[in-house]
């Protein structure tokens, strides 16, 4: 295993959530500025994606992808929006994280 495709996976990650995290921004005042900067920062995200995706299985990358990026989606929400984080939202996020760790059980078994 090479640590390279989960780095950009990781980066990808990171740039969702800038993103999203931008967007949640843009939404509340309208500013060209933040708007393009979204759309890079999301655009850049697939980019990175889809160079994980040339040596992590998809199914891998992409629960890895979404899961990640969901919890730091919900904390910054929580943290710096005022969303709620409720005890179904917490559950509901640990059952995708034990889905993600199943999926890469999975990816691993399939190749032995």
């Amino acid at each position: 295993m090479t640590l390279r495709p989960w780095i950009f996976l990781l980066a990808a990650v990171a740039t969702e959530i800038v993103g999203v995290s931008v967007m949640k921004l843009v939404s509340q005042e309208t500013a060209w500025t933040a708007l393009l900067f979204m759309y890079l920062m999301i655009g850049l995200s697939f980019f990175l994606l889809a160079t994980a995706m040339e040596h992590i299985p998809m199914a891998v990358t992409y629960a890895t992808w979404e899961t990640l990026g969901l919890a730091a989606v919900a904390f910054i929400g929580w943290q710096f929006f005022g969303e709620s984080l409720g005890a179904l939202k917490l559950l509901g996020m640990a059952l995708l994280m034990a889905g993600v760790v199943l999926v890469n059980a999975g990816g691993h078994a399939a190749k032995e």
